[in-house]
């Protein structure tokens, strides 16, 4: 008599599992199958009365993907805050249904202890991925059974069953390991199928092989700035926040207007960022083209601000994609595609015109940044030898990620280094204490002190592309900033960026972080402290 009992779900209904043990009763034994007794001699079969053989008889398996035995996470904490409090990354479905293993990254693995009775089995992976590029291997009991990739499947929890293996297994108890090749990807369940002949092998779409540039034209400015020069110039900016930057232009802020760009120039200040996400105006495959009126679109806000003789920083802002799966050479290839197109868009250019190669690069290590910045410089090098190119470092690009950051190319004499600077963030971010005190103050000048020494030490200007400080916490409007504390350190951000010649960008999102009223086209308080170094 066989009694197989599985740890694990065998089956769901809603938010609900049930746990069943299979029973296998031997037929020597009828009354505990319902059947009745007997105390007749049993009579032995003959070669001639042996019943035919008879496969195993499978039993299907539902592994949910949060039950796992075994794991390892190489992000500290649950980033899910849900159902358990290890370091594997939970999250609840929308639905309220049940829980997903999510925020999966290269290297990581969970296994998976259970039972099977014997029998042919499909196995099938539930997954899902707003990105794509994420990819797995499945081991049973040590020996490799698929590898699977996951594309994008509409959301990161819009999930897809995939039938990766076919599977004969002999009764008892197995091991199934889960390794990420990469990610992020969701995974909701793993399912030992029975065999029912539909199984067809998955398709695994080989890895992309790295990029050839091709040749372009150069295009060589007669009139070129040097980074001092434009530093200097550039003064006091503001960016053009929560624009671009959005999944679609007027979906965080109000659409860009011609008269936002003169009301910056107005207003006093030099320069304007202008941040762009590509990853919804970008084609997911290769040759990974750029939508043609997203890019004339981007053109035409570039050239407002030109056409007002302001510098403008363009960049790649939220490109998470690249920032989520940097070990996918599909994804690097698609961001190298990007910046080829946005340096033949505009490579006949003002030389005011300046590219920043990627905003926030939070996930990556120092050296993916520091690969990132030499690829992309010798993209933009090929077509534009004299364009004035900003880099930063990795995270959210602090002061301290700022030195140790590789400089991409120590012979170019065109490049610019950046920082961003929100310290501390439970004030300027979060609202949730005062700031002025001679210890606060002292603090944002050891910052901007750090800047200038480096700079200094490797002859590159510098640039503080954003900064500023929150009326609310847009994630608790409850949490609201003193003003005067606000306007005391927006002076300060100004007051240090002058004395030690760096150009400062405010961050204003037409939100809590504003201070252009893009409704009514009027000005906060804060514009004439942030223009003040810029007039006459």
């Amino acid at each position: 008599m066989a009694n197989i009992l599985s740890n694990f779900t065998l089956f769901k209904a809603g938010a609900k599992s049930i746990h069943i043990a299979t029973l296998l009763c031997s037929a020597l034994i009828l009354t505990s199958c319902g059947g009745s007794s007997s105390t007749e001699a049993e009579t032995e079969p003959t070669d001639s009365n042996l019943p035919p053989a008879e496969l195993p008889i499978a039993e299907p398996l539902l592994i949910e993907a949060e039950d796992y035995v075994r794991f390892l996470d190489t992000t500290q904490g649950n980033e899910g805050n849900a159902f358990r409090n290890d370091n594997v990354d939970i999250e609840e479905l929308s639905s309220g249904e049940g829980f997903i293993v999510s925020y999966t990254e290269t290297g990581e693995w969970l296994e998976y202890d259970f039972t099977l009775t014997a029998g042919s089995y499909i196995l099938s992976i539930k997954v899902a991925s707003a990105l794509g590029g994420g990819a797995y291997s499945l081991f049973l009991d040590d020996e490799l059974v698929a590898t699977d990739s996951v594309a994008e499947t509409g959301g990161w929890q819009v999930f897809e069953n995939h039938d990766v293996a076919l599977l004969t297994v002999t009764e008892g108890a197995h091991i199934l390991r889960l390794e990420i090749i990469s990610g992020p990807f969701n995974i909701d369940s793993i399912h030992f199928k029975v065999d029912d002949g539909s199984f067809v092998p998955p398709v695994v779409v080989p890895e992309e092989a790295p990029l050839q540039l091709p040749d372009v034209k150069v295009v060589i400015d007669p009139n070129p700035i040097s980074p001092l020069t434009a530093v200097s110039e550039m003064g006091i900016g503001i960016n053009l926040g929560n624009t671009l930057d959005a999944p679609t232009e007027g979906s965080w802020a109000p659409a860009a207007e011609e008269q936002f760009i003169i009301d910056f120039k107005e207003a006093g200040f030099k320069h304007v960022r202008i941040p762009v996400t590509w990853h919804e105006r970008t084609d997911s495959s290769a040759p990974y083209q750029v939508d043609a009126a997203e890019m004339d679109r981007v053109e035409t806000i570039v050239d407002w601000a030109l056409q007002q003789e302001l510098y403008v920083i363009l960049n790649a802002h939220h490109d998470n994609w690249l920032k989520d799966n940097y070990a996918s050479q599909s994804n690097r290839n698609r961001f190298d595609s990007i910046w080829l197109q946005i340096v033949e868009r505009f490579k006949y250019k003002s030389a005011k015109l300046l590219f920043e190669i990627l905003n926030e690069p939070v996930g990556l290590t120092i050296d993916n940044v520091d690969e990132i910045n030499v690829r992309v410089l010798d993209i933009i090098r090929r077509a534009n030898p004299t364009r004035l190119v900003v880099f930063s470092g990795n995270g959210f690009t602090p002061i301290d990620a700022l030195l140790a950051a590789a400089i991409p190319d120590k012979n170019d004499d065109y490049l610019i280094a950046n920082f961003h600077a929100y310290d501390p963030w439970p004030f300027a971010g979060q609202c949730l204490r005062d700031w002025g005190t001679d210890a606060d103050i002292a603090a944002l000048g050891d910052i901007y002190q750090k800047a200038h020494n480096w700079s200094v030490e490797h002859d590159i200007p510098v640039t503080v592309n954003e900064f500023g400080v929150a009326h609310f916490d847009f994630t608790a409007p409850e949490n609201i900033c003193n003003e005067d504390d606000r306007l005391k350190y927006i002076a300060a951000h100004v007051n240090f960026a002058t004395a030690h010649g760096i150009a400062a960008t405010f961050w204003d999102d037409a939100g809590s972080f504003s201070t252009y009223d893009r409704a009514e086209y009027s000005w906060g308080p804060e514009k004439d402290i942030l223009v003040a170094p810029n007039l006459p």
